[in-house]
This record gives C-alpha cells, structure tokens and sequence, in this order.
C-alpha cells in the first residue's frame, strides 16, 4: 500500500506554476539559508518584521519547515518550488505510513491497512503533497506526534516520550498554528492514561518552550518572537481571509463532504454507531480539531488536514467487518481519483476554500 502511494505521489509531483504568495515566501527563505546558512536567520527574522507587505504572509516562526527545506535543498545542491514540493510530496508518502501506525496502535492491523488504502487516494493530501507548502510536513508531524505519544502509553519507554517531545516540538515550528490543537493532544493523551502525573506535565510544557527556544537562539533575538506573534495576529481579518475564508462553524464539514464525500460519510456513521473507548477518544480528537478551527473566522481545509488521515481511521473502523470492503476501497479511490482530477488539475485550485472546492464541481454559478 505504501508503495501504491509513494508512486501516485511521486508521479503527480509535476506542478510547473507555483503561487507568488505562501509558497514564494517559503521559497525564499529556504534561499536565505540556502545561500547563507543558519547565520542569516536572524537578518530574515529582521526582514520581516520590517517589511510591512509580508506581514500577510508565512512567518520565520515557522522554524522547523524553513530548515526542512533548506536542508534538503543543501542535499539536493538547488533550491527551487520543485525542491519545496519534493519535501510535501516525502512529507505525503510519510503521512499515509503513520495513518497506518496510528490505525495499528488504536485498534488492529486490519484497520490500519484500511486507514492507509484510503489515505492513498486522498484528494486533499494529493493536492497539498505537490505544494510547495509546509501543510503536508504539519499533517505528518501531527501524525508522528500522535503515533510517539501511543506508543509511549503503551511501552512507558522513555525514549518514546522523548522521540515524543522533539516531535511535538516540530510541529509547533512547522505552523504556530499547532497551539489551537496541541491541547487537542493533552486532551487523546489524559482520555487513553486517565491519569496526571509530574512527568505528564513536564513533558507536556517541554514543546511549547522548545519552540519558543529554539526561535529564540536561531533569531538571536527574544523580543522578535512576540513582534511576530503580534503581527501574524493582527493580519486574521484582512482582505482575503475575509472574503474567502469566513463563514458558519459547519463550513469545513460542507467542505470536506466536497472533496472526500464517501470517507467523509464513513467517518461520520463510525462515530455515531461504535462505542468502543478506544473509537470515543479518536472522535473526540477529530471533533475537537473541526470545532477549534470552526470558531476560527478564517477557515481552510488546509489548516485541517491532519483531520483528513483521522477521519480515514475512523471510516476504516466502519469497513473493517464489512465482506465488500475492498470493493469499498476500490469505488472510494475511484470516486477520489476523479475528485482529484475535477478539483485539482482541471479545476486547477491551489487553496481548498469553499468558494473555490464548489467552483471546481460546477455546484456554483461561473
């Protein structure tokens, strides 16, 4: 199944049109490094809080992609979009391996098989893991700290709480955006356990700070990290989010019903028909992240697609005793590949807001 997914991966990584917005900010950023090593970061850091036009765009808060990039970029010996997508697209491969992980630590084997054939084929993390974005890299960071944080709780090992940390820590330099689902995580973590202990609480504020550390000695700077906290804030209602992104909680649900109709309706009948505790903690966490991001006024199936491999899980709870199910599999990748095509290539969307996902479909007049 991997390979499956890494060949559909590989093969659509072939985007020749990159947008002059996010993906040329992280392009140049992982330039900056490219050309002038880990001491320029303090001179980006600079740029940007200076530079009034790119406070609408990705910040140098995002420390942990702007070093994938660049250090893959230094392997690769260039730094193009090419290269960018390159890491989205291994980020993707990765991401469909921890679906599975996380599939076999929740239930059993035969799930995570499931959960993987389906993330294969997902159209929303098609679409992103040929981006030259850092959300496929956040979608499998969130994943990998999902995936340590159990097999923690099922070894007690150390070092599976340590692989924990520095993973969490990652995620929260790869989008600031991490900390409205971070207690999400706390949240699954107390929901298995039932319990809270002084090592629970120390690793749990051990990320955050890491992060904030880390920031602080690539920027060599303290202050900064706040001026760009404030500044990336102060940006939430400005034009584009505005007109694009605003709406009722429910319009990520409407969404992710556009894009992923089948899992979308598998998932939802798995968390109203299975009772099981293990099937109620992995509701909870999927509901959580919808509604946080729901109350938010800027909504973008972007900013939730560590969602997508969840909801996955849970549509592959709903197949697993079924006899048809890989004919199931067959039909949804299918109907995905076609959504894929529709949405993506012939509708040629780069963001998977409402407006638009529908346009795409014709739902919506031209």
């Amino acid at each position: 199944m991997l390979i499956i997914a890494a060949a559909i991966r590989l093969y659509l990584n072939n985007i020749v049109q990159y947008a002059p917005a996010d993906e040329a900010t992280y392009l140049d950023f992982a330039t900056t490094l490219f050309h002038g090593g880990i001491g320029q970061y303090p001179d980006l850091v600079q740029t940007f809080l200076h530079d009034r036009d790119m406070w609408l765009f990705p910040s140098p808060l995002r420390w942990s992609w702007i070093g994938v990039t660049s250090i893959f970029c230094s392997l690769a010996g260039h730094c193009t979009f090419r290269d960018l997508a390159t890491v989205s697209t291994l980020a993707g491969i990765a991401s469909v391996a921890l679906t599975w992980w996380i599939g076999r630590e929740l239930f059993d084997s035969t799930v995570a098989i499931i959960a993987a054939a389906l993330t294969a084929t997902s159209p929303l993390q098609l679409a992103l893991g040929r981006r030259a974005l850092a959300d496929e890299l956040f979608c499998m960071l969130v994943l990998a700290s999902i995936a340590t944080l159990l097999a923690y709780i099922r070894t007690s090992r150390n070092a599976w709480l340590a692989a924990w940390i520095a993973v969490t820590t990652l995620t929260f330099g790869a989008k600031e955006q991490f900390l409205l689902v971070y207690p999400l995580i706390l949240l699954f973590w107390w929901l298995q356990t039932r319990t809270i202990n002084w090592r629970m609480l120390i690793a749990a504020a051990l990320p955050p700070f890491l992060y904030f550390a880390v920031f602080c000695l690539l920027a060599h700077d303290v202050t900064s990290f706040f001026k760009i906290a404030q500044l990336t804030t102060s940006t939430i209602g400005a034009e584009y989010p505005e007109q694009y992104q605003n709406g009722p909680m429910h319009r990520l649900l409407i969404d992710m019903l556009a894009v992923a109709p089948l899992v979308t309706l598998a998932a939802i009948g798995a968390l109203f028909s299975r009772v099981d505790r293990q099937m109620r903690n992995l509701g909870i966490l999927l509901a959580g992240i919808f509604v946080v991001h729901g109350l938010l006024s800027s909504k973008n199936l972007r900013y939730i697609v560590p969602a997508d491999s969840l909801a996955r899980l849970a549509a592959a709870t709903f197949l697993r005793d079924k006899r048809w199910v890989t004919i199931a599999i067959v039909i949804n990748a299918v109907v995905e590949l076609m959504l894929f095509r529709t949405i993506f290539i012939t509708g040629d969307v780069y963001d998977p807001v409402t407006d638009a996902l529908l346009r795409a479909l014709k739902m919506l007049p031209r």
